[in-house]
């Protein structure tokens, strides 16, 4: 622990923060507990705070690599825009400087008048066209400025979503924990998760797993309401915010971990296997003044409260 503190942890700051408490729960508790307790809990809960940790630093790490790579991309097409116009307009000056040299040597009269109305009219081409020219990049630019908005909120919108579900990802579900805290709106959290599913994973491989991810979220994001919030927490574990009261969200979790466990058909090799789920839940409502990793904490002893005491392994029909 105190070798990930040192070399795991200082990669990602933001996403170390985003797991400190959890962390230093994890220490207390193992200050605390026996020995054959610790054996029995602590490397699930330390296998749970570093995915979280890696989950949440890779999602900072898009987003990042994400934005620099489009605005790297405008100014590099504005800086080549500027170079090609700055080299035109070089162009026809040098030429406008030459000539108006030669003619500085003319005595006669008459030939320096026809030439100065000569340059005097190349000078008007060169700067209507110029205006022109601004008046087309102006436009471009904004066009380009445009562009980059909208390429940028992809970007933003990409990196608050996980790529495997669609769903929202943990990111985004801490920006909306954290908006509804800040704002003082009552709301219940719940964490649903599937009972054995590494051993899916296990059995029939991880593209097995990521089908049932798929099928998973897809039943929960159906049976949420409008305004509700889902996301995908990681691993096998999903997390929805319900602006509502405990009793309410209590029947409502019921409804969907009901739903939530049902056959799962999935394709194995070429063939159908039929995998029976169970979907455990947790809900907790919060509580004024608590962090969200105190939040997330409580959903998560209450769901592994609900489970049962020996979890039944899935197994195909």
């Amino acid at each position: 622990m105190n070798a990930v503190e040192q070399h795991v942890f200082p990669l990602f700051p933001a996403a170390a923060r985003s797991s400190a408490e959890d962390w230093r729960q994890l220490r207390r508790s193992l200050d605390l507990n026996a020995l054959d307790e610790v054996l029995q809990s602590g490397p699930r809960l330390v296998e749970r705070v570093l995915l979280n940790y890696s989950m949440t630093a890779r999602d900072l790490q898009r987003g990042e690599i994400d934005s620099l790579q489009e605005i790297l991309s405008v100014l590099g097409e504005a800086a080549q825009g500027v170079r090609r116009r700055s080299a035109n307009y070089g162009s026809r000056f040098e030429q406008l400087g030459a000539s108006l040299s030669e003619l500085a040597n003319e005595a006669d009269p008459d030939q320096l008048r026809a030439g100065l109305a000569r340059e005097a009219a190349t000078l008007r081409d060169a700067v209507a066209t110029m205006a022109r020219e601004s008046a087309a990049a102006a436009a471009g630019m904004e066009e380009d400025l445009s562009s980059f908005r909208k390429r940028l909120a992809e970007a933003e919108s990409a990196a608050l979503t996980d790529p495997l579900t669609g769903l929202s990802n943990r990111r985004a579900l801490e920006s909306q924990l954290q908006d509804r805290i800040a704002h003082g709106i009552p709301f219940c959290a719940l964490l649903f998760d599937m009972d054995g599913f590494k051993s899916i994973n296990d059995r029939f491989g991880h593209d097995c797993g990521d089908q049932v991810l798929k099928l998973f979220a897809r039943i929960l994001n159906e049976q949420v309401r409008p305004g509700d919030v889902v996301a995908r927490w990681g691993g096998d574990e999903f997390f929805v915010l319900f602006d509502c009261e405990m009793k309410d969200a209590l029947k409502r979790a019921q409804q969907i971990a009901a739903r939530l466990s049902t056959r799962y058909d999935v394709y194995v090799d070429g063939n159908t296997v039929a995998l029976l789920i169970r979907a455990s839940a947790g809900v907790v409502e919060y509580r004024a003044g608590e962090s969200a990793a105190e939040l997330f904490r409580r959903a998560d002893q209450a769901m592994y409260a609900a489970k049962p005491k020996k979890p039944r392994g899935d197994s195909p029909e």
